[in-house]
């Protein structure tokens, strides 16, 4: 009996070297991945083709990725294939299937590049788990299985906020708020898997902030020459809420001049649009729950994703629910690669007769 234990033990090693596992975060700005052999890569969540030999001839490339088509926007055809955390693609005419399909490809060749940079061997499986929106319909979820076809061997599509606690090691109760790009996905983890009541999904989230502090400068300065990508970059550098920043001086060019003009009102403004959500849905996942547990709770928020770095949040946010009692809130340290090792953790320690399953 123990000697046809430890050969099933033996099997079992050998199976799972031969596996390559991979947890992923497909956002809207950028994706992590995180995979067994050690490797951590993020990439910019955009996809470009050279508009035409010329720009063939310079990039010396066919297809080209994150930020090097940012960098070489003027010669690429561009396309974003993640709106909103999933793959878009609900286009019903003629026209607007061919940019689906293109869409498609976008997303199917972004995955493509970020599982090759993990260089599995030959003949080896490959295990992912793919993080989502809390609230992903079915549609969006199969969307980003139908991407990954061909591609992975077996694939999970999990809520990205569970996935940020299960990295952490946070299985009883605690709320996980993620602030991504495209989505702020909020989830209340109290010791099972959590339930489609436990999760929120909003829009109001980092590109929101670029939109708002885009046009409250349009309004400012006449003549500002701004964009949407060099508001982002603004706000991942400056951003802050609250008190304690009375200037922040950028140089702008106005009508093709630099100027140096102090932004604090208008960023501060901008990066506060999102507060009153977080703080409605929090409360929402805190007073629907069972009364005895609410304290628990209060007492371990969590605030993860890229704009969880924006100065003084986690301080607003506990000041605007002071009246739940003892709030204390933490923020991620490493809210680039969370939601993908999160993936990773999940996807090394699903049993390997599940994974055959999915």
């Amino acid at each position: 009996m123990n000697a046809e234990k430890n050969v099933n033990i033996l099997e079992t090693k050998k199976e799972s070297s031969n596996i390559l596992y991979f947890g992923l975060d497909l956002g809207t700005f950028q994706s992590a991945l995180a995979a067994s052999s050690g490797l951590r890569v993020n990439v910019g969540s955009v996809v470009g083709w050279p508009k035409d030999f010329i720009s063939y001839k310079l990039l010396n490339k066919q297809i080209v990725f994150g930020e090097e088509c940012l960098k070489n926007r003027p010669s690429l055809d561009i396309v974003y294939p993640l709106e909103k955390g999933v793959v878009k693609y609900r286009n019903t005419d003629f026209a607007e299937k061919r940019e689906e399909e293109r869409v498609t490809s976008a997303a199917e060749e972004l995955i493509r590049h970020l599982l090759s940079l993990a260089e599995a061997r030959e003949g080896q499986k490959i295990y992912a788990v793919v993080g989502s929106p809390a609230k992903a319909s079915m549609e969006d979820k199969q969307a980003i299985i139908s991407a990954s076809e061909g591609l992975v061997d077996s694939i999970l599509v999990v809520s990205e906020p569970f996935l940020v606690a299960y990295g952490l090691g946070i299985y009883g109760f605690a709320i996980i708020v993620d602030i991504g790009a495209g989505t702020l996905d909020i989830c209340r983890m109290h010791g099972t898997i959590p339930d489609e009541e436990d999760q929120r999904t909003l829009y109001t989230a980092g590109n929101e902030i670029d939109k708002k502090l885009y046009e409250l400068m349009k309004e400012k300065v006449s003549g500002i020459q701004l964009t949407p990508s060099l508001s982002r970059k603004i706000k991942e550098e400056y951003g802050f809420v609250g008190e304690g920043q009375e200037t922040v001086n950028v140089d702008f060019y106005v009508d093709g001049r630099l100027e140096t003009i102090d932004i604090a009102n208008e960023l501060k403004e901008a990066c506060s649009i999102i507060i009153p959500e977080i703080c409605d849905n929090i409360r929402e996942l805190v007073v629907s729950f069972d009364p005895e547990y609410m304290g628990e709770l209060t007492k371990n928020i969590i605030l993860a994703g890229g704009c969880s770095q924006i100065k003084g949040l986690a301080h607003e946010i506990e000041t605007n629910l002071a009246d739940l009692g003892s709030v204390r809130i933490n923020v991620i340290d490493d809210p680039i690669f969370a939601g993908a090792v999160g993936g990773l953790v999940l996807a090394q320690e699903m049993p390997l007769e599940e994974w055959e399953q999915v």
